[in-house]
């Protein structure tokens, strides 16, 4: 008599939603359980539990430091099972370096996300879009146009006005003793900086509120895996949950920002055509990719929707300027006051090179400069 309220209150699609999870869940195990094994050797790797596999040593807050510890266990080539997904783990140069440069055309593609998916235009840009002629369509595109050594010294002056602002700011902020939001200070710089290189004017501030929020969303589900992304049989997971409708959401605030800044740079191409401007040529990305589709001299045409994958993939890039100038910022407080000229080259190194080349270059820079050893 008391189960039956709390049966009354489960509805026929609950029941039914965890009916459908059941034998989905049994269909999987049982279809693995009768595949024949491989005779290949695998690499060692810990013992995968049924279903869930090898997820249970990734369940940390840092995911990274548990493949450390598995990885000098079992080897620098290790196997893991991601749910119902193989994948070997490399941790080691040699190891990468065969991966990497000698087999690097077996190893080119990579796997298709929920996420990448969804919003970079079923991965048609060039980070996960399959190996193959349209692959390198676009990698010559962005070697020749956009990511060429003339290109990135033409927008030296943007970096370096927009990080000079950064410094003035935190100064300012910091001259009347209150703290300083130095995260929000630098994802401004960042997304200013990126505006100004691609778009060659920064948003508005609706369309900058309506960007920023469809791609906060992004990278939410694009730091982790999406339920489908581990267990394709379970692909239906992500739509009860509301995953797949949060993504699309996202993917249609970001199509419409970029069909407003397209529109725009299209008017202001054809201003420029109309009056007959001599310049040094294009003078923001989006320009060059529009004038590459009206070229139409490729081998694979580019569309309007293969410049907004490219973009997309463009903006998820910004996270990593953003860690590159909070090194920056970390760096700049081992220096002394009276070595200002050192934080000046720190930022523009950083800027310029990523913090790979930054505290090479910047060790160099300060001993020439100064004196200093750090």
């Amino acid at each position: 008599i008391k189960l039956r309220p709390i049966l009354m209150e489960l509805s026929t699609a609950t029941l039914l939603s965890i009916s459908v999870a059941s034998l989905a869940i049994l269909v999987s195990l049982l279809r693995r359980k009768s595949a024949p094994s491989s005779k290949r050797r695998r690499p060692p790797g810990p013992r995968c539990l049924p279903f869930i596999g090898s997820l249970l040593h990734l369940l940390t807050s840092e995911p990274q430091v548990a493949l450390r510890d598995l990885a000098k266990k079992h080897g620098p080539v290790m196997y893991l099972r991601l749910g119902h997904v193989d994948t070997v783990v490399i941790s080691s140069p040699a190891a990468a370096q065969e991966v990497l440069r000698d087999n690097s055309l077996t190893f080119a593609s990579r796997p298709s996300l929920v996420v990448t998916e969804i919003l970079c235009y079923g991965n048609t840009d060039i980070a996960f879009a399959p190996y193959g002629a349209y692959w390198r369509t676009l990698r010559k595109i962005c070697m020749v146009e956009l990511l060429s050594a003339r290109k990135v010294r033409q927008f030296a002056p943007i970096r370096d006005s927009e990080i000079l602002s950064l410094v003035r700011n935190v100064r300012a902020a910091a001259g009347g003793g209150e703290p300083v939001n130095l995260g929000g200070l630098l994802v401004s710089c960042s997304n200013t900086i990126s505006a100004k290189a691609t778009f060659g004017e920064g948003c508005d501030a609706e369309l900058q509120e309506q960007f920023l929020s469809a791609i906060g969303v992004a990278l939410e589900y694009s730091g982790g895996f999406c339920v489908g992304d581990l267990f394709p049989s379970l692909w239906f997971v992500d739509v009860v949950t509301g995953v797949r409708r949060r993504l699309w959401r996202a993917h249609r605030v970001l199509d419409a920002v970029f069909e407003k800044i397209i529109t725009r740079c299209e008017a202001r191409r054809k201003e420029k055509k109309s009056t007959a401007t001599t310049g040094s040529g294009d003078d923001d990305l989006l320009s060059v990719m529009l004038r590459i589709k009206d070229e139409d001299g490729l081998e694979f045409p580019i569309s309007t929707t293969n410049i907004k994958a490219i973009i997309v993939v463009k903006c998820f890039s910004l996270e990593r300027f953003t860690w590159s100038m909070s090194r920056v910022v970390l760096s700049m407080c081992y220096f002394s006051d009276s070595c200002s000229s050192c934080r000046l080259i720190s930022i523009r190194i950083c800027s310029r090179e990523g913090p790979r080349q930054h505290h090479q270059q910047l060790s160099g820079s300060c001993r020439s400069s100064c004196g200093t050893r750090r």
